[in-house]
């Protein structure tokens, strides 16, 4: 130990006053006072210099070789649980930093490609707990692996870098300004704990992800809303920063699926944007990616109409194009999607068979690529079918059906109960990755409340029972059940749409998925949303199956 670190030994004698009460001591009082300050001065001094030390390094990561990959190292590190780093261990990282690209996922090797080298440096300073100097909260290991998530997954997938162009701006760059983002959170609390907030609730309620604290994100989230509490109150300037810490808590609001918070959050956000910017258009090209999609996101879940107006505009397929998606399904021994849908063209408007026209046209597209087709030419490619998922979207939730009469109408209910339906098909296709010919894509899931279809379809089925109702209008609400038994995320839901797809699969002799195919071909299909659908779907149909047999038994019949 230093000699001015050293401790001070007073000695006491039989004749002191007092052998703990150094104020008694008038003789050596004086001294003590002395070497306490000077050691409160030398513990500040080695603080400073550590902080400095620092601060040399951008947000506390250590140099290395931009030539290797300096991210393969800590992606595989940063979900690791212990927080104690051996020499070993930088070691080994050292060792595997040498790998070729062609051993990391699409997503991380496109970062890796359009990063600046001076931003791309994700090593973390495994000598200390916290390298993070600049921050203004507190940082640890279970943070800094929040960062690296922000980073290298949640910042990627909520503006979609995966898309070159953005609603009609091709212009768009492809370096990820994760970094910068964190970067210019650093100055405020308020903005970094919201960072915060959104990237640990995407690892918890998407990647399920368990955090040492089982308060996180929300207790991150109560801190950044009395913050921006205050700093609205303060009168402070409306910046575009603020308006992406409110995007961030509506993210989290998102994630647990409470649709009334994510509508308050927006509505703020778009006020403030509309007031103190001009408008959507005049955001930072990244802030408005991320609004879109989140406005977006909550429109499908809930059927509401977005807040942001601005629309994905995309070509619809032209004659050509639509003649070689059909010969490419007729080669694969397919029949295109949503043949079925003719059938009903009595009961469907003309203005809505034009949209349903537009949908069918999309999912053909993507069938081929489901199938997996030769490339062509004239075949839309896949950054296509998601801009064109967003605009048919956007078509069906402003459509209003003027010529099928009163609002109790049966052509009416039949319209709206399909509108509300390829609306929830179609808030998959920019999350199912199966038509992306490049494997690893980003992680991009899709959130449906279906209370909306439910009620729907409940008064159509209801209505059923006064009508009788012809072998294609059930088969089409038996295609609207087992979507919403596949697609909605609520327990309640899929469990009454599963009791309506079982009940028109009795109905209809339906029981084995060979049976369901011809009317899942001949809609849209649902097993290629998600991977467990087909597993689920020929689950309910064998359960079907033996609710009739109960039925039979409990009737006293053969």
């Amino acid at each position: 130990m230093s000699d001015r670190l050293a401790l001070l030994f007073v000695n006491k004698t039989a004749d002191s006053k007092s052998l703990s009460n150094s104020k008694a001591d008038t003789d050596n009082v004086r001294e003590i006072n002395q070497h306490v300050q000077r050691s409160r001065d030398l513990i500040k001094e080695r603080l400073k210099k550590r902080r400095l030390s620092r601060s040399r390094l951008p947000l506390g990561w250590i140099t290395s070789n931009a030539a290797s990959h300096p991210l393969s190292p800590a992606l595989r590190s940063a979900w690791v649980t212990d927080d104690a780093v051996t020499d070993q261990d930088v070691a080994d990282n050292e060792e595997r930093s040498d790998i070729s690209a062609a051993d990391h996922s699409p997503a991380v090797q496109f970062f890796l490609e359009n990063s600046p080298s001076t931003l791309s440096l994700l090593s973390p300073k495994v000598v200390a707990m916290e390298p993070f100097g600049q921050f203004k909260v507190s940082m640890n290991a279970e943070k800094h692996r929040i960062l690296q998530y922000f980073v290298v997954k949640f910042f990627p997938t909520v503006t979609r870098l995966d898309i070159v162009a953005f609603i009609g701006d091709p212009k768009a760059r492809l370096a990820n300004p994760a970094i910068q983002v964190i970067r210019n959170s650093l100055s405020d609390e308020l903005h970094i704990l919201s960072l915060l907030t959104a990237a640990s609730a995407r690892m918890k309620y998407v990647e399920q992800y368990h955090f040492a604290r089982h308060d996180l994100p929300e207790r991150l989230a109560d801190a950044a809303i009395r913050l921006l509490r205050r700093y609205l109150a303060e009168g402070r300037p409306v910046t575009q920063q603020l308006i992406q810490s409110i995007l961030y808590l509506w993210a989290l609001e998102s994630y647990r699926r409470n649709w009334d918070g994510v509508a308050m959050h927006g509505n703020m956000t778009m006020y403030l944007c509309n007031t103190y910017f001009g408008g959507f258009r005049n955001l930072d090209p990244y802030l408005r990616r991320m609004l879109w999609v989140a406005d977006r996101y909550q429109a499908a879940a809930t059927a509401r109409p977005p807040l942001v107006e601005e629309r994905w505009e995309t070509a619809e397929l032209s004659t050509q194009q639509y003649t070689c998606v059909t010969t490419a399904l007729r080669q694969l021994g397919k029949i295109p999607a949503g043949a079925r849908f003719a059938q009903h063209s009595e009961v469907l408007s003309r203005p809505f068979q034009q949209v349903l026209q537009q949908v069918v046209n999309l999912a053909c597209a993507i069938q081929c690529h489901w199938h997996a087709a030769p490339r062509q030419p004239l075949l839309p490619d896949r950054d296509w079918a998601v801009a064109r998922s967003y605009t048919v979207s956007d078509e069906l939730l402003s459509f209003k059906d003027q010529d099928v009469g009163t609002t109790d109408s049966w052509r009416h209910k039949l319209t709206d109960c399909l509108r509300l339906a390829l609306i929830v098909w179609l808030a998959f296709i920019p999350a199912s990755a199966p038509y992306s010919p490049v494997d690893g894509m980003l992680t991009i899931k899709a959130a449906i409340d279906a209370r909306p279809l439910r009620a729907r379809l409940s008064s159509v089925a209801t209505q059923l029972e006064d009508l009788p109702a012809s072998h294609e209008e059930c088969a089409l609400l038996f295609w609207v059940a087992g979507l919403g038994a596949v697609a909605s995320e609520l327990a309640e839901n899929q469990e009454w749409f599963a009791l309506q797809f079982q009940r028109v699969a009795r109905k209809l002799g339906i029981f084995t998925w060979a049976n369901f195919e011809p009317i899942n071909q001949g809609y849209l299909s649902l097993e290629k949303l998600q991977p467990p659908n087909l597993t689920k779907l020929t689950w309910l149909l064998q359960r079907a199956c033996f609710a009739k047999v109960s039925e039979a038994e409990t009737r006293g019949e053969c």
